[in-house]
């Protein structure tokens, strides 16, 4: 919480020398991380771990779902449309592909899970990337689309995969799949209701005068919440749920509005604030996390893995989403090297780490630190000083792309 503090006082000078939220918070996680020892792991290994882990997961994928701007698909139905319908599942498969070969796992739920933990692609450490004008902007505003709904079409897969785990491989594929279907139909309903009838409540609450941008604001804190502690119980997934709701509120708190899409910048603050608290908490922990991996040692197949995840696992299925439009060489290419990883990632590997085993717990943290680690220097460090450089050198942006 200090180190939060610390950073929040100084946000504005630390981003002029590109050290943003997420890295601050890293670097001071990685130093309280070297002073408590290998004793971080066993910390994480808990069930009030878990269930934070789940709760931040489920603000994170609700805000996540109500912030995108322009619409369900905000104006790029066909790029995004691909991106999430032949993009998303070709990375799952090449990166499940991968990890069976790679990986060590004690079973092929294990690829599945670390999968799902490192191809989610989150802006939080790399925003700087969405105001570049040297990517093309429907570029930028389809990944930035992309981000808001991936890690909701991850949680499912993700669940399922730990459900597998947690039943200690002594069910059959058949019974796994069915307690994953009815967890998923659970979270379904509890999601869509809860989500739809506060969205409602809050357009007819705003339209007669009943409420203020106060009042809206708690129950947007609320309704993830909410929902997940119904959920959960009911045996439904949580943070499913979570997502769910936020799709189904944003449709129905702007039902019939004159062509409004959007909720408004003021309504999101409360719970978007909440959200950037929780992801800086998860990026302490993911420096503190680091020291295991330095306790683990060199893993080269790991490593290897880790790397190609970041780059070819997604630039290929992005370039094949793409074949037969038109969209030109570059900005097919600007899809696919988009794709910083963030929050999402670390906290489905704390999870993933939760449910696991230790050795295949070991996997799982080991390959989500080096990927965020990755990232963060490739699409945060890297693209930021890059951008820095060839503005001082006064060098254009190009001009963007017409839809």
């Amino acid at each position: 919480m200090v180190a939060i503090l610390i950073w929040a006082v100084l946000a504005a000078r630390l981003e002029r020398w590109h050290v943003s939220g997420p890295v601050a918070m890293a670097c001071a996680g990685i130093v309280t991380g070297l002073l408590v020892g290998p004793d971080i792991g066993t910390d994480l290994n808990t069930d009030i771990a878990e269930k934070t882990a789940e709760l931040i997961l489920a603000v994170l994928l609700f805000v996540d779902a109500t912030e995108v701007r322009g619409g369900f698909l905000a104006g790029e139905r066909g790029l995004v449309g691909r991106l999430l319908g032949i993009a998303l599942p070709l990375t799952i498969v090449v990166a499940f592909g991968l990890g069976v070969l790679l990986l060590d796992g004690s079973s092929w739920a294990v690829p599945l899970a670390i999968a799902c933990v490192v191809m989610p692609i989150d802006f939080a450490p790399a925003a700087h990337l969405l105001r570049d004008g040297r990517w093309p902007r429907r570029v930028r505003h389809t990944v930035a689309v992309e981000s808001g709904y991936n890690d909701g079409i991850f949680s499912p897969v993700f669940a399922f995969a730990l459900l597998y785990l947690s039943q200690s491989h002594t069910e059959d594929l058949g019974t796994a799949v069915g307690a994953a279907l009815e967890a998923a139909g659970i979270a379904l309903l509890v999601g869509v209701v809860i989500g739809a009838a506060s969205g409602a409540l809050v357009w007819v609450s705003v339209r007669r005068g009943w409420t203020r941008t106060s009042g809206v604001r708690i129950v947007m804190v609320l309704v993830p919440l909410i929902v997940y502690a119904i959920a959960t119980p009911l045996g439904g997934n949580g943070f499913v749920a979570a997502f769910l709701a936020g799709i189904a509120y944003k449709l129905c708190r702007n039902a019939r509005a004159d062509g409004q899409t959007d909720i408004p910048a003021a309504e999101l603050s409360a719970v978007e604030d909440l959200a950037t608290t929780t992801s800086l908490i998860m990026w302490f922990v993911f420096g503190a996390v680091g020291v295991l991996v330095l306790e683990i040692g060199f893993q080269w197949t790991w490593i290897l893995f880790a790397l190609l995840a970041l780059t070819l696992v997604r630039l290929l299925p992005v370039l094949i989403s793409l074949l037969g439009s038109r969209l030109p060489w570059r900005e097919r290419m600007g899809l696919g090297l988009l794709g910083p990883r963030g929050t999402s990632s670390i906290v489905f590997g704390l999870l993933a780490y939760n449910a696991m085993n230790d050795d295949d717990a070991d996997i799982a943290v080991y390959v989500m630190v080096v990927v965020v680690l990755g990232s963060l220097i490739l699409h945060g460090l890297a693209m930021a000083v890059r951008s820095r450089h060839a503005h001082e050198s006064g060098s254009e942006p190009h001009a963007e792309a017409a839809h």
